[in-house]
This record gives structure tokens, C-alpha cells and sequence, in this order.
């Protein structure tokens, strides 16, 4: 019925659609069929499907494959550079526009990366509602009874991301990213909590436009905005010298990878510790950069322009202010950095990896010190202290956008 249905349709029917046609129905290796999902299910016009779900593949594209499938399938998220972002386009491009329904599981840089950006822009473009739900690292037996899956403590992120077609104004809801032990799993996939994106600030750093997570709410928004507008970044404070250790030059250091806090200490103050440094001109620039970074406005930053894992000083934290009042009297801040260095050894935690112990330094341990920070660094802003501090604390925990819980 396929063959005849093909014979109809004349130029349309593909050789490839034809070769599918012609293998065997009940095949155990059967022929894929490497074409455009629309002739196997063709309508005229074409409606698409009420609904696409899948579970794409999240593999590279080497830069050859990208050119070929952008210039012959008119893929427009090649860029993107994995093979998730084209099923994800495909099922976009198959949906009913108005109205159809695309649900795809896919990494969670779908709602931040910037290669990804694009693939966003393809969404926005055609969509009018758009549901992410996140889900942290370690989702147990849920990957790892995998037989793909190469390692013991697979990392892995994912987002349950929805879309809605249609022509409207689009509306982008997000919940934060929430933890997946197994024991908790039942509550985790139950209980998601979404925010409705706010509108971004004008002079928001770039990186942070376009991105589908990292600004739950406004109040948050008006935070960056907030940073944006302070004179001196933090790798401003950088020193020019190569000298080793000297007295009037200090190592800032900044752990490789983070979770739910940071540690921005001294370099060689824990060890074995993965860290990378730059130089700052002296102990007091030090220890102000310390009280600058290491309370939940610093980690706020990061979790906004950086990926949630991986930290790139110079990339992310370097683009941190350091707002004008300290800056132009910084001794307040001086001294909590340097009782943030008293506080360090009462602040060393440990992670056992590949049979190494690393450790770190958690400052928020010290809830009360933490707090001094974050108060000093907001009215420093201009921000109003009592309620930002409610949001960054809920931010930090991942667990829930739903900020009307105190």
C-alpha cells in the first residue's frame, strides 16, 4: 500500500522513502528510513502531529558533518554541535504549528549554553509556551544501569523540555534545578515548582540574554543589572607581576569545579585541592576580592554566566563588580575577607574521587559570616537587603523557583 501510495505522489517520493518501502515489513534489521518524516505520513496541507517525544542522542557533530547537514538538510542549529539540538529541531519541524506539542529530555545546556542559543531562537520563534524542568547530577540507577554508560558516577544533567507551537507573545516557565537521589525521586519528579521568566534588564551581560533558566525572577534580574552598572570588575585587580609569592603580591585562587558553594581563598591554603589563580597586587586586594566573591551574591553571578559546574575565573568571576563603595573604601570588606581566612580551617570539607580525597572550603559553614558578606555587598548595591537575601538563598539551593515560601 506504501509502494502504490509512493507511485502517486510522483517527485515526491524519495529513493530513500522508496527503499524503505521495499524492505521487508517485520525485518529484524530493518532500513532506516533517511528522509523527511513528513512523505511517510503525508498530508496535504501538512497539519503535523499533535505530539512528538523523544529521547534524542547527546553526541557531537564534527564540524564537516555540521557544514554538510546545514547546506544540503537546512538544519539551522549545526552550530549547536550535538546531534540532540537537530531531533530537537526535527520534532519542531514536524509538530501541528498551532498548537502541536514537542516534549524532548534532553542536557540541560539546552536552557543556557551559548552554542545553544540558536537552537532557543528556533523555539522562541515559533512557539508561544515553553516548560523546562531540571534535574541535577547523580539521577542513580535511573542512567547508570545503563550499559552506555562508562562511569560509576555518571554526572549527567537533563531537562524535561516542553513546547507549545503557536503565534503568541511566548511565555517561558522554569523551575530550578533540583537534586535526584533516589530515595527523594518520587518527590523530585512530583513537586516542580515553575517561575515565569522576567524580562531582562537592559544592560544585562550578553551572556545572560537568551538563556531559559538563570534569572528566576525579577528581583534577581535587577541584581545583575545591578552589578552590571559597578565601574571595576574583579580582574581589574589583577596584578601585571610574575613575581613568585612576594609581599606585595598575593594568588587568588579559585577551586576547578563547584556545586552549592565556591571557596575563593588563597591559592595553596588546601591540598590537594584542583584550583586555578591569578595574581592580585596584595594581601589587602585579596582579601576584598575574597568578601566580594565568596558570599551568595559571587555564587549568584556565577550560576548566572557560568555553566553550574566547571569554573572559569577569568571568564565568569573576572566579569564580577566589585561594587563602587568598596571599591572606594574597602576596608569593611577587607576585614570580613580576612576573617574569612581565619575561618578556613573550620571550613575544609573532602570529596572522594578515583580513590583521591580533594578538598575544598565551604564558607558556608559559617552561615552567620556568609550573611555579613551578602548584607555588606547588597547595601553596597543599592539593593534592598531583606528580600534578595531570601532569593539567593533559594537560588543557591536549586530545589524550587517558588519564592513565596519563607
Amino acid at each position: 500500500r506504501l509502494s502504490l501510495l509512493l507511485q502517486s505522489k510522483g517527485e515526491l517520493a524519495s529513493a530513500e522513502l522508496a527503499a524503505f518501502a521495499a524492505a521487508p515489513l517485520f525485518n529484524i534489521n530493518p532500513v532506516p528510513a533517511a528522509t523527511d518524516a513528513r512523505l511517510l505520513f503525508y498530508e496535504n496541507p501538512w497539519r503535523g502531529f499533535d505530539v512528538v517525544i523523544g529521547n534524542p542522542p547527546y553526541t557531537d557533530i564534527n564540524r564537516d558533518t555540521r557544514k554538510s547537514l546545514a547546506d544540503e538538510k537546512h538544519y539551522r542549529t549545526t552550530n549547536v554541535g550535538d546531534t540532540y539540538s537537530l531531533f530537537c529541531e526535527t520534532g519542531m519541524a514536524l509538530t501541528n504549528p498551532n498548537g502541536g506539542v514537542v516534549t524532548m529530555v534532553v542536557p540541560l545546556s539546552i536552557a543556557f549554553g551559548q552554542r545553544q542559543k540558536s537552537l532557543r531562537d528556533v523555539f522562541e520563534a515559533r512557539c508561544k509556551f515553553i516548560d523546562l524542568r531540571h534535574y541535577d547530577n547523580r539521577p542513580d540507577t535511573a542512567f547508570n544501569a545503563s550499559p552506555t554508560v562508562l562511569s560509576p558516577e555518571n554526572r549527567q544533567r537533563a531537562t524535561v523540555f516542553t513546547a507549545v507551537l503557536g503565534n503568541a507573545d511566548i511565555v517561558v516557565r522554569t523551575s530550578g534545578l533540583q537534586r535526584w537521589p533516589a530515595a527523594e525521586r518520587k518527590e523530585c519528579l512530583g513537586h516542580r515548582t515553575l517561575t515565569v521568566l522576567p524580562k531582562l534588564p537592559s544592560i544585562t551581560d550578553k551572556r545572560v540574554a537568551g538563556q531559559w533558566l538563570r534569572l528566576p525572577t525579577k528581583e534577581i534580574a535587577e541584581m545583575v543589572e545591578a552589578i552590571a552598572a559597578q565601574t571595576r570588575t574583579v580582574i581589574s585587580y589583577a596584578s601585571a607581576s610574575s613575581g613568585n609569592g612576594t609581599d606585595d603580591s598575593e594568588l587568588l585562587a579559585f577551586p576547578q569545579t563547584a556545586y552549592q558553594f565556591i571557596g575563593v581563598i588563597p591559592a595553596g591554603s588546601v591540598s590537594p585541592r584542583r584550583e586555578t589563580a591569578f595574581r592580585v597586587k596584595d594581601k589587602d586586594t585579596l582579601r576584598l576580592l575574597m568578601a566580594i566573591l565568596n558570599g551568595h551574591v559571587g555564587y549568584a553571578w556565577w550560576w548566572v554566566v557560568g555553566d553550574g559546574f566547571d569554573m572559569k575565573p577569568i571568564a565568569d568571576h573576572g566579569t564580577l563588580t566589585v561594587p563602587n563603595i568598596c571599591s572606594n573604601n574597602p576596608q569593611a570588606a577587607i576585614d570580613l575577607g580576612q576573617r574569612l581566612i581565619d575561618a578556613i580551617p573550620d571550613c575544609i570539607v573532602e570529596t572522594l574521587n578515583r580513590g583521591t580525597v580533594w578538598r575544598n572550603v565551604n564558607f558556608h559553614l559559617k552561615p552567620g559570616l556568609i550573611e555579613e558578606l551578602d548584607r555588606l555587598h547588597l547595601a553596597a548595591l543599592g539593593l534592598p537587603v531583606e528580600p534578595l537575601l531570601t532569593h539567593l538563598r533559594i537560588m543557591r539551593s536549586s530545589s524550587s523557583w517558588d519564592y513565596g515560601v519563607r
